[in-house]
């Protein structure tokens, strides 16, 4: 299988070893496929001098077992170090009860005395927080310790420590399906990327996007997880309704509602969303721009911005969005772009410094972006912050660095409308908890999909989009308990 075509955020690597469990790919097969690797490259690079591995309490140790155990079925004089006691998954407790059986396990802080010629690296991978964070306890003490000895060092997926000063540096380094963020940017030694056993369609929007969502504080007050203001309405006042509804079940704690006064009037008003009165009387034009500048510079800044929900699409609409963007730029708030507010975007670009989304169905995006430009090349055009989800049957999604994946699933009666509406709620009540529109996008979409398949399955055939919200909800409170 071809490896990823993006350099793969550490965080990413829990996504796909969560997309591949849903696809029902045991864990402990790719830690088998990854502990060959390792072994294998142990074994060309090795003198015939002893080895010895030095194991976290994680999957990265879990691979390095796996790995350890291969070389001593081989002959290999191993000797393992592990940071801990107890390692953490399933899948790695049945490794290191594996090599335990063969090799003798000494749990830090005893130590071999000498005698060896190659360390291996199994302490954090991408477990760890990212490129530079300093390490600590017992895998800062091991790695000191490693650093003394001056012999060459293998690390498995993720040298550990990289980017900090206490850097157990690597001079050979085996990586799983692509090259990780950060490697780039310091020395890793020779690298070679290691296939996985899985399709392809691990990299897709799945239950394994759920790893990005944010943790919810057990002390977090009225806020924390966010504010989001939607601005839509004029023409047709339910969408941007339905996009807050959205946002509300994503997890959002703020959701303000924005309209021109005639349709803000005409709305239903869940007592979930906060109503926000525009100066504009039937659609929204630059006079609204004054009020709504006003409230970015407020004391209610909102986190994230969902603009064109129901906006339509005459003149004064499009040039109104477009100064929108604009004040989302010089503020620094994210934004999501939908529906109606596509046609303010630049024909074929995207405003310089926006960070954000846009949410395009096929015929929007022929409008915006050309049918000749396929979508894999547009991360190259418009930086790293922003993402672009092509929504159809199945949701096309493009992000920074060359990132393109899929989203399928749910239930074909989501063709009706508003669902799109969801979306862009969705992902931008998701960007103001704190997730990356790239982040967001994936969640969002997976999510919705999933919920509409669960609201179908209670309501039935006349399944129409105020139903779904809930189910968003429930949908991430599920993929959290797994």
């Amino acid at each position: 299988m071809r490896p990823a075509c993006w350099e793969m955020d550490w965080a990413e690597v829990a996504v796909l070893d969560g997309n591949a469990k849903a696809l029902g790919i045991d864990p402990s097969v790719l830690m088998k496929a990854a502990g060959v690797s390792i072994a294998e490259k142990v074994a060309d690079v090795s003198d015939g001098g002893g080895i010895v591995f030095l194991c976290g309490p994680g999957n990265n140790g879990g691979d390095g077992f796996t790995a350890a155990n291969h070389l001593a079925g081989l002959g290999h004089e191993i000797i393992v170090i592990a940071s801990h006691s107890k390692s953490k998954s399933p899948e790695a407790i049945s490794a290191r009860e594996g090599v335990s059986e063969v090799v003798d396990v000494q749990v830090w802080p005893s130590k071999p005395d000498g005698g060896f010629s190659l360390i291996v690296d199994c302490l954090l991978g991408a477990g760890a927080a990212g490129p530079g964070v300093d390490l600590r306890g017992s895998i800062a003490d091991i790695v000191d310790w490693a650093r003394s000895l001056e012999v060459p060092v293998l690390a498995c997926d993720i040298p550990t420590g990289m980017g900090s000063e206490g850097a157990l540096t690597a001079d050979y380094t085996v990586t799983f399906h692509s090259t990780k963020r950060g490697f780039n940017a310091y020395d890793c030694g020779e690298i070679t990327v290691a296939t996985l056993p899985w399709p392809r369609e691990v990299e897709d929007c799945g239950r394994g996007d759920i790893e990005r969502y944010p943790a919810i504080d057990e002390y977090a007050r009225k806020g924390d997880r966010g504010r989001l203001l939607v601005i839509g309405g004029g023409p047709f006042h339910g969408a941007p309704i339905l996009a807050g509804m959205a946002a509300a079940r994503s997890g959002c704690d703020l959701v303000h509602v924005a309209m021109p006064s005639l349709a803000s009037r005409r709305v239903e008003w869940p007592p979930t969303l906060i109503r926000e009165e525009l100066p504009d009387n039937e659609i929204l034009t630059t006079a609204s721009i004054e009020s709504i500048s006003a409230f970015l510079e407020s004391s209610m800044r909102p986190d994230a911005m969902v603009i064109g929900p129901g906006l339509g699409r005459e003149e004064e609409v499009t040039l109104a969005v477009s100064e929108l963007l604009d004040l989302a730029v010089k503020k620094g708030v994210p934004v999501v772009v939908d529906a109606d507010g596509i046609s303010a975007l630049p024909k074929g670009s995207w405003p310089l410094g926006l960070i954000g989304v846009a949410t395009p169905h096929s015929k929007e995006a022929a409008r915006w972006l050309g049918e000749s430009l396929p979508s894999h090349a547009l991360s190259d055009l418009f930086g790293e912050c922003v993402s672009i989800v092509v929504t159809g049957p199945v949701d096309e999604i493009t992000g920074p660095e060359g990132r393109h994946c899929y989203s399928s699933g749910g239930n074909p009666r989501m063709a009706v409308g508003g669902t799109g509406d969801l979306l862009a709620g969705a992902i931008g009540g998701m960007m103001a908890q704190g997730m990356t529109p790239w982040a967001a996008s994936r969640l969002g979409s997976a999510a919705i999909r999933e919920a509409g398949g669960r609201a179908a399955k209670s309501i039935g055939p006349g399944l129409i989009a105020e139903d779904v919200p809930v189910h968003i909800s429930q949908t991430l409170e599920s993929w959290l308990g797994d």
